[in-house]
């Protein structure tokens, strides 16, 4: 009976190893892995509105119009919020307009011009050359001049004859040539390639002082750099019209900027000229001095 005893303590012990073997071989569940802290995501970026000028050429398809900027047509497209603005368009009509731009994935060489807004300039014709146009006054400014006339500039150090066309501002005109346009809402004449490049023309009254000016002058040209009165012997020779010069010039910003006084016939002209240092200069400076001569 002993021995019954001892059988029946000795499985129950065997058992009561074999769970606790089992417990103990059991892994822990892992803890969860922490939570990696989700990404701010990137605020869209609202494109800058930017301004423009030109003439329309009309519509390429439902959703883009062509419009000539300096001489150059460029693709802008427009959503249905435009359609009735652009059905009154009629080519070759001036316009103002403003748009965004933004690079087109996969080619940041490639821009996307898209339009938001557009309007007829009014009083302004398409294109800019003409005669015996009419001042806001109804006065004639253009008189006989002819549409076309030849300039002998210097550039480069030899003479070279070229072909400029009379253009039209408010109340004055004079001789553009082809590598720029005359910009009548802006009152600016600009190159084609590069429209920082360009001269800015303001139709003086008849009793302007020009003590006055030559501070309004330096004042204009203070954010650019200290201005330098030109002597009449270093007014450039295609300014004969000039009765008064200042330049400044930054270095940093690497652009010259000039502040000239102009009167012909009667009628005075302040014109500030924009230079930037780079190739175009020499020869724009030629052909803006011929043209500003002409003003009248």
């Amino acid at each position: 009976m002993k021995k019954k005893h001892m059988i029946v303590y000795a499985v129950v012990l065997a058992s009561l190893v074999l769970v606790l073997s089992a417990c103990g071989g059991r892994q822990q569940a892992a803890p969860p892995a922490p939570q990696e802290p989700a990404q701010e995501q990137n605020e869209p970026v609202t494109p800058e509105v930017l301004s423009g000028n030109g003439v329309y050429s009309g519509q390429a398809d439902p959703h883009t119009v062509e419009i000539e900027v300096n001489g150059e047509p460029k693709a802008f497209q427009f959503s249905e919020d435009l359609d009735a603005s652009i059905a009154e368009l009629t080519e070759g009509q001036a316009v103002s307009f403003e748009y965004t731009e933004e690079a087109v994935e996969g080619d940041d060489t490639l821009k996307q011009l898209t339009l938001t807004s557009i309007q007829v300039v009014e009083g302004e014709a398409g294109s800019t050359t003409g005669a015996g146009s009419s001042s806001e006054d109804g006065t004639a400014v253009t008189g006989d001049r002819p549409a076309t006339k030849d300039f002998t500039l210097k550039l480069e150090g030899t003479d070279e004859i070229r072909t400029a066309e009379l253009a039209q501002g408010e109340g004055y005109s004079l001789y553009v040539f082809d590598a720029m346009s005359l910009f009548p809402d802006q009152h600016r004449v600009a190159m084609a390639i590069d429209d920082e490049y360009y001269a800015e023309i303001t139709k003086l009254p008849t009793d302007f002082s020009l003590d006055t000016l030559e501070q309004e002058g330096k004042q204009a040209l203070s954010e650019v750099g200290t201005a330098e009165k030109l002597s009449s012997s270093d007014i450039p020779s295609a300014l004969e019209h000039a009765s008064l010069m200042l330049k400044a010039t930054s270095s940093d910003h690497k652009l010259t900027r000039q502040y000239i006084v102009l009167e012909n016939n009667g009628q005075g002209f302040a014109v500030v000229v924009n230079i930037p240092q780079g190739e175009p200069s020499e020869g724009f400076q030629g052909h803006i001095y011929t043209s500003l001569n002409t003003l009248e």
